[in-house]
Parts: structure tokens; sequence; C-alpha cells
């Protein structure tokens, strides 16, 4: 596979760092990290354009018990006098300034939870990037072929709601109608799916991705019936 086609590379980039490249394929963007630097600049762009979010959000300091809790799921037989003098807590700390409560415990319990529960990684998977007109990210879609989820992220603020409107995905097949893969979320948010064995199997044989503007709660008709905004390119892991 050639990861350096350029919409390709701009996708694998978005995906890892948002940290939604798992698996042997996230193991495989690093090997291409090391040997090319179109790579190592296309994560560059990408750190640069999610920065100013991270700057964006207030200093909030999570209660002392999040990190009695952390600790305690990582070393059970420690008692919480000597952990707050440890040096693994010292460095939790320096994620308090990541933003709230919810960013750092997400942030905190990924880091560990990949360390001491493996798994086993995803051997298949697509990718998309929505971008605006301006190139800016909009949504990140990822599926995972062997489990069935879809899972989308709101990348940025820009991807906002509009009144008494929404956003709703759909699959554009090589044959045949649009099929409609639910509602986007907006401003920052995610959701994750399990697609039927019907829809995965559509979403196999899709090329592409289409955003259009329907009523609340999506198209009255199993159709897009407002304007398609968006179009882009699914590609392979």
């Amino acid at each position: 596979m050639n990861y350096l086609i350029p919409e390709r590379l701009e996708a694998l980039a978005g995906a890892y760092v948002l940290g939604t490249l798992h698996g042997l394929a996230r193991k495989r963007f690093e090997r291409v990290l090391m040997e090319s630097y179109r790579a190592r600049q296309a994560v560059w762009d990408w750190e640069q354009k999610l920065n100013p979010m991270v700057e964006s959000v207030a200093e909030t300091v999570p209660p002392e018990r999040i990190w009695s809790g952390i600790q305690r799921r990582i070393n059970p037989q420690q008692s919480i006098d000597t952990v707050k003098q440890d040096n693994l807590l010292s460095s939790l700390m320096f994620w308090r300034r990541w933003g709230g409560v919810s960013t750092v415990v997400a942030i905190v319990l990924a880091l560990f939870i990949s360390l001491y529960f493996p798994f086993t990684p995803a051997l298949s998977g697509r990718v998309a990037i929505f971008n605006d007109a301006q190139n800016q990210p909009l949504w990140l879609v990822s599926s995972d072929l062997e489990t069935g989820k879809l899972k989308v992220k709101a990348i940025n603020a820009e991807a906002v709601a509009i009144d008494n409107k929404a956003f709703e995905l759909w699959m554009l097949p090589a044959s045949g109608q649009p099929r409609s893969l639910g509602l986007l979320p907006v401003t920052e948010q995610r959701v994750e799916v399990v697609l039927s064995p019907q829809l995965l199997a559509i979403l196999q044989n899709t090329a592409g991705l289409a955003v259009s503007v329907e009523p609340p709660g999506g198209s009255p008709t199993g159709l897009p019936t407002g304007p398609v905004v968006y179009q882009t390119s699914i590609l392979e892991l």
C-alpha cells in the first residue's frame, strides 16, 4: 500500500493524531513516520490544527479522588498516602492542563488501559475525513470491518449545529441509491454505532461518503432531501 498518496496520508495522519488509528494499522503508520519526512510533516500539520482546540479549553483541576481512583486501579496494593508521593502521580499532574475532568480522565485511562490491559488489534479498517472550504477538518469517520463499529468524531467547533437542521451521513455505493449512516455529531462530540451486516457489506464496497442538511431527526424519505454540503473519499487502512 502506498501511504504517501496525499488523500490517504492526510486521513492517516489525522487518525493518528486523534488517537483513532489502532492496532496493526497504527504500527504500520509509525514505521512510515520513521522513514518519511512527508508523513512526519502531515502529522505536524494535524497537531497544529488541533492545538488551538486544546489551548482554548479552560484549566480545571479534577478532584483528588479521580487521581486516587486511577492509582488504585493501577496498583491496588499501594496506600493512598504513598500514592500522593509517587512519581507516577506527579507525572499524571502534567495532564491537568489539558482541560476538564472528562478530558483528563479519558486521556489517562486510555494510556493505562493500553499498557495494562492489552487487546487484540483490528486487522482492517477504513477512514475518511470531511474538510471545509478552507481545508479545515470537520469530521473524522472510521470503521472497523471486523467488529462492524463505525466511529464519527466532530473535530472542531466549525462542525456546528444548524437551527432546526441536522447533518446526515450517507454512503455513496458504486451502484444504487445513497444509504444513510445516521446523523453526524457537532461541536467536538462523537458517536459510535455498530452497523448491521447489511450496511457493513455496503460500506465495504463504497468508495465515497457525503453529508446532507436534513430536518431534525434525519431525512424522512431515506434519501437526501436537503443540499449535499460535503463529499469525501474512503481510504483503506
